[in-house]
């Protein structure tokens, strides 16, 4: 197994979001905008109100849903003002190093997550400051950060393409003798190179891929690469390839094939061997607003908001009690919905900060080959 050494990594923030989320969700229990402020929240409410806290935003369409469902309703509970503030991992930890603040909480990928925790970036969360959400109902809690939603890459297939039988398994869609035609995989620039499903695909179980056996993942990559039309760089051109039949089956993230799906797209999303990940919230340790950070977060982890924002942009809640509040129909198209965690894994963040920087090094070795 090729050795790869333990450095850290200023790994990419943010999850990965579709475009334009135009389906109409039907969300049990509650009213979105104004009506989701109604919800009784009496921590917050005793709450000194004013101010305001700046929050990352990675924008478009998950920024609307937190706006509508969350944002705005947190603002006319308490009178606290939320400030979305774009930002990477460099310019989180420029501000921290700085002290000049500019941004109190954030939540990205559990790698970036990771990585800013690592770098010291991250508060000691004072889990009594959580009033009214349980955190036995979030997972995970960590010293430094907790989970707020989870999305997932998944398999998707054209369904005119296979109309009775499609590739169920990484192992059936690296099987192009059965089920022929082009290919997508992602690139590393996307996330990251699909080393899990390399190895799912040459018989490694769920549970035994990390450590990630780095050897053989780019050795069954190698069988796949001759049928690759292209590594996704971005989950735009992963989309674009699918919906124009470019390729027949690819590596994609499930929010943004079900964009595609309600546009009329004759796609399918294989959930068996699904890859979800994190996407955690931390506040900054160079948080202006610290008490304002809390109570945010306090709330937007709570059942109602997580279910009145999440689902809107095809996210799982991290709160488990949220999906008491979602329609079993809508749930079932969510990475944690009971039939679909079943038959997944969780990425291991951990696993990636520690070992990026030297598989991208022969990621581009790979791709000259």
């Amino acid at each position: 197994m090729t050795k790869v050494s333990k450095r850290r990594t200023s790994a990419h923030v943010g999850g990965k979001f579709g475009g334009n989320y135009s389906r109409r969700r039907v969300i049990k229990g509650l009213a979105a905008g104004a009506g989701a402020a109604a919800i009784g929240f009496p921590n917050i409410v005793r709450a000194q109100k004013g101010g305001e806290v700046f929050v990352r935003t990675s924008g478009g369409s998950y920024q609307d849903a937190l706006q509508e469902g969350t944002w705005s309703a947190f603002e006319a509970k308490t009178g606290i003002r939320v400030v979305p503030v774009a930002a990477n991992t460099a310019k989180m930890l420029a501000m921290v190093q700085s002290g000049e603040g500019g941004l109190d909480l954030i939540a990205g990928n559990e790698p970036a997550t990771i990585t800013l925790r690592n770098e010291g970036a991250l508060v000691e969360l004072d889990k009594s400051r959580f009033e009214y959400t349980d955190l036995d109902d979030i997972a995970p809690v960590t010293d430094h950060y907790v989970g707020y939603s989870v999305f997932a890459e998944v398999l998707v297939y054209n369904k005119e393409v296979f109309p009775d039988r499609h590739p169920g398994s990484w192992q059936e869609f690296w099987d192009v003798g059965t089920f022929p035609g082009p290919r997508s995989l992602q690139d590393a620039k996307a996330i990251a190179p699909n080393l899990e499903f390399a190895l799912l695909a040459d018989g490694v179980s769920r549970a035994d891929l990390y450590p990630i056996d780095v050897d053989r993942a780019f050795n069954k990559l190698s069988e796949i690469k001759p049928h690759i039309v292209k590594f996704f760089d971005t989950g735009a051109l992963g989309a674009s390839m699918i919906a124009e039949k470019t390729v027949v089956a690819t590596s994609l993230w499930a929010n943004r094939a079900q964009v595609l799906i309600d546009k009329g797209a004759p796609l399918g999303i294989e959930w068996n061997e699904g890859m979800r990940m994190l996407e955690a919230g931390a506040i900054l340790k160079s948080a202006k607003n610290l008490d304002n950070a809390y109570r945010l977060l306090d709330f937007e982890l709570s059942p109602e908001p997580q279910a009145n924002t999440l689902p809107k942009v095809l996210l799982s809640p991290a709160n488990k009690k949220a999906f008491d509040f979602i329609d079993p129909t809508l749930a079932a198209t969510l990475p944690t919905s009971p039939q679909n965690r079943e038959i997944g894994f969780d990425n291991s963040g951990a696993w990636w900060v520690e070992n990026r920087d030297e598989v991208l090094e022969l990621w581009q070795e790979f791709l000259l080959q």
